[in-house]
């Protein structure tokens, strides 16, 4: 805090503000992202990041797709749905071109592609995509990594405690810096009213030197 003390009081206000800022950002962006994660599970959504350009322009790599719970009888072609490809669990997001209910099966194919996909089994589709987000794939892989769960856990700690020192360092800044009452008027105004202590001596002192009580 010796550099807040060698800055200009303009210079110090500017400073605060954008440290509030930064760190109200900071704190909004993280509950926001707490609670998104939390709706997708309560909606009964899975989020999955796209790797490679077999599904461009409209789902780009590293997009991020919003995939709902969806019952293989209620999908039609021109869908796109993600599917498990293979016992390794490895996950496909591809248009459906064809439904054979006869075999449950789908065809798929990659908007990119040329040729069309394996059969699809219905019991191996994960649900249908309901939106892509652009270029945020990657970032919400990283985050729910379960890897990399203590990081960002220990991340998030770290900004918050960042946040509440700061905040308690400006308001005891802001407390020593506020107007307080001159002393020189508490003095004044303590003079204006004499005490009850001293207005009792006098009376005792005129009643000694009263001529009645000297037996004269």
């Amino acid at each position: 805090m010796k550099i807040m003390r060698e800055l200009s009081p303009k210079a110090k206000n500017m400073l605060e503000t954008v440290g509030n800022f930064i760190f109200s950002f900071i704190t909004a962006l993280v509950v926001i992202v707490a609670v998104a994660f939390v709706a997708v599970k309560l909606l009964g959504w899975n989020m999955f990041s796209i790797d490679s350009g077999s599904m461009e322009p409209l789902y780009p790599v590293d997009a991020l797709v919003v995939v709902q719970d969806t019952s293989p009888e209620k999908i039609e072609v021109g869908d796109v749905i993600t599917y498990v490809l293979n016992k390794d669990g490895v996950l496909v997001t591809h248009r459906v071109v064809g439904v054979d209910p006869s075999d449950r099966t789908f065809t798929t194919k990659g908007d990119a592609n040329n040729s069309e996909d394996p059969p699809v089994l219905w019991d191996n589709v994960v649900g249908k995509v309901l939106l892509g987000i652009p270029f945020i794939g990657k970032p919400m892989r990283y985050l729910t990594d379960i890897e990399n769960r203590p990081i960002i856990i220990g991340v998030i700690v770290g900004l918050f405690v960042v946040s509440f020192v700061w905040d308690f360092a400006v308001r005891r800044r802001q407390k020593r810096c506020s107007p307080q009452p001159r002393q020189e008027e508490s003095d004044s105004v303590a003079e204006q009213k004499p005490k009850a202590e001293d207005t009792a001596n006098n009376d005792i002192v005129a009643t000694k030197s009263s001529p009645d009580d000297t037996g004269q």
